[in-house]
């Protein structure tokens, strides 16, 4: 089952399917006392998405597609008054945070947020084949590298040390394709093969709302170019 929400100036799409909310779902930006919601976003395009380079640990800028991704995350956020920004430590990732931030909030840059650690495929091609059989093998370390398993743990910790500062409210998160993939699953109970299945372009967030005694709920927010999701 799937529920369309449309606001002024975005449509959201709440995916029932991977929840199981005992009660009608809320709009996002109704207000509940206690709740926590997080805005998970990707960092904007690089010249290596665009090449299909596997980044990982390599600290490569935004281009110039993605510092307009950037600033269209900004507006597509500027009626939600943000309790906190988080980013990765890598720049195209703190890039995306400060233009949201703007001048009147700081970003906090945590290291367990950052993408996979691609060990011997860092810098290659996303589409060599020998990679795409060993991506998603969960304990697969990518020789120097780093398993899901491991990435999975840190971005635990990671989302455990936002929610100790922040228990409520609103917090943006701009992290990376497989680390969002990391915080859905332990956000929302995902299993490996659900996990592995989640695609987030450079331009798409996700909200998940967490309410006291409630299980969270999966928000994303659908541009024009993706109506199709609708």
């Amino acid at each position: 089952m799937v529920i369309r929400m449309r606001t002024r100036r975005t449509v959201f799409l709440v995916l029932l399917t991977l929840l199981v909310a005992p009660r009608a779902p809320v709009a996002p930006h109704a207000q509940a006392g206690g709740s926590l919601r997080l805005y998970i976003a990707r960092h904007g395009e690089t010249s290596w998405n665009v090449e299909h380079r596997l980044q990982g640990w390599t600290d490569i800028p935004l281009d110039e597609t993605g510092k307009k991704q950037a600033a269209a995350l900004g507006e597509s956020l500027k009626g939600v008054r943000l309790d906190a920004i988080y980013s990765s430590t890598l720049s195209r990732s703190r890039e995306t945070a400060r233009t949201v931030a703007g001048s009147t909030m700081t970003v906090k840059s945590l290291d367990g947020l950052r993408e996979r650690n691609y060990g011997h495929f860092q810098g290659g091609s996303d589409m060599d084949p020998v990679y795409l059989r060993r991506a998603n093998a969960w304990d697969d370390r990518l020789d120097d590298g780093e398993s899901l398993d491991q990435l999975l743990a840190r971005t635990r910790e990671s989302l455990q040390q936002i929610r100790r500062e922040h228990p409520a409210g609103n917090v943006l998160i701009v992290a990376h394709r497989i680390t969002n993939q990391m915080a859905l699953r332990a956000l929302l109970d995902l299993t490996p093969e659900q996990t592995v299945k989640i695609t987030q372009d450079n331009d798409e967030v996700y909200l998940v709302e967490i309410d006291p005694g409630a299980r969270p709920r999966l928000w994303k927010l659908v541009r024009e170019k993706n109506l199709g999701d609708l």
